[in-house]
């Protein structure tokens, strides 16, 4: 029985540059770009190439510099404006190839920690219907017209109750991010005049929180106690729990700012006793004041601990909400409902199926009480930038939070006492 002969190749392949190559005289020759090995007629063109080439260095009469200019020549011969010629796939001014470049850019900008990977999901998610519209045109050719009808198409699945109007602006918004961007990178000629009105105005909503009353019953709620007989025998963690509702409230800290929460953002021995850390969303520096239950609290979760290590973490050592790397060292992750759903059926058992409200409500409800006792410091509390000129020319209210902070430890019920850190001007 006879064997079938493997083929034998005079050059070398390449993978990683898809390039046939050939190692000649101490010498490495990159001939020709194949797609893949497999390819013959470019093997055989790539062939031809290299006698050629041999012959030259045979006789010394090869000119390495006139052989890159002459490949280089060839490869802008292929290359038009409209990238048409020679069943070109790549044209940089294609909306689908420019889509890529740029979530390719805003991915570099997760990795610097410029924005975050879900604010990068989002732009990714925002660009599908776009895509799909208008993928396999050229940017130059979309018109005010197009934007006009793109607009009044998607309006129409709100109408038919597919998305909420909040997530079409967010899909608008990454629109005009990315047309904003192909303008800067001279992939549009004529600015597209109309975008500003590629948007939707979201009514404000009633702002619900929680009074005094709730969150004493969330924080009595809290325990293996209070679960379903059916949930009795299960192995469940409420620490994180009592933590959601202190820092939460103490602090305004969103999930994510409790998963990257780490020992040494809390100052147990400054006067008074801090937790000083960046808003992990927008790298604001926050300082808030501790209470009394929510130093001891820390200092518990601290224990046996190194200054790096995250202060909550999983039953299994992971972070609340992950973060990894992938094969092409890019950031990924970033999202989690670990702690919301958690934090959720805790409100549900408490306060009753229907109600509606969530983790994010304990940060509504603290900023809602610092307004009210004191307008213009709920920024300080949330971490949000102040963009105005007083904000550049002046410092933060630091002392101002701090007594803020004090009044609301004893309003709701956290302590009997004062801490002596308040001024008289914001005491009712």
């Amino acid at each position: 029985m006879s064997t079938k002969k493997k083929r034998q190749f005079l050059l070398t392949y390449n993978a990683k540059s898809r390039m046939w190559t050939k190692r000649y005289k101490n010498q490495q020759f990159w001939i020709l770009y194949s797609p893949t090995k497999t390819n013959r007629e470019k093997y055989r063109e790539a062939v031809r190439k290299w006698n050629r080439i041999k012959a030259e260095v045979d006789a010394g009469k090869y000119d390495a510099e006139k052989e890159a200019r002459e490949s280089e020549k060839k490869r802008l011969e292929s290359v038009t404006k409209t990238g048409e010629s020679k069943n070109r796939k790549y044209n940089p001014r294609l909306v689908k190839t420019a889509i890529r470049k740029f979530l390719k850019f805003q991915q570099s900008r997760v990795n610097s920690k410029q924005i975050t990977p879900s604010r990068f999901k989002n732009l990714q998610y925002g660009l599908v219907s776009f895509e799909d519209q208008f993928g396999d045109r050229e940017l130059n050719s979309i018109t005010e017209s197009d934007i006009t009808r793109y607009f009044n198409g998607m309006s129409k699945r709100i109408s038919r109750d597919e998305i909420k109007p909040s997530t079409l602006d967010s899909y608008f918004r990454a629109v005009r991010q990315f047309i904003r961007w192909a303008t800067e990178s001279r992939l549009i000629k004529d600015p597209i005049r109309n975008m500003r009105t590629l948007q939707v105005k979201i009514p404000k909503k009633k702002i619900h929180v929680y009074t005094k009353h709730e969150i004493q019953l969330l924080l009595d709620g809290i325990g293996k106690k209070n679960l379903h007989p059916r949930w009795q025998g299960r192995k469940v963690d409420h620490t994180i729990l009592k933590g959601a509702i202190l820092l939460g409230l103490n602090c305004g800290y969103t999930q994510m700012d409790i998963s990257t929460l780490r020992v040494r953002d809390c100052e147990f021995n400054r006067k008074p006793p801090r937790i000083d850390k960046r808003r992990n969303k927008t790298g604001v520096p926050m300082q808030h004041l501790m209470w009394k239950e929510t130093k001891n609290f820390l200092k518990d979760q601290c224990k046996g601990k190194d200054l790096d290590d995250l202060v909550f973490t999983r039953d299994d050592g992971k972070a609340i909400v992950p973060f990894a790397v992938d094969k092409d060292d890019n950031i990924i992750g970033g999202r989690s409902d670990w702690m919301g759903d958690k934090f959720t059926r805790l409100v549900k058992r408490v306060l009753g199926d229907d109600d509606p409200r969530r983790l994010r409500e304990l940060r509504k409800t603290g900023a809602d009480y610092v307004k009210q006792r004191e307008v213009g410091i709920e920024k300080l509390y949330l971490g949000h930038t102040d963009s105005s000129m007083a904000g550049r020319y002046t410092k933060p209210a630091q002392k101002a939070l701090d007594g803020v902070l004090c009044f609301m430890e004893k309003d709701f019920g956290f302590t009997d006492k004062l801490q002596p850190y308040y001024s008289k001007r914001v005491r009712q």
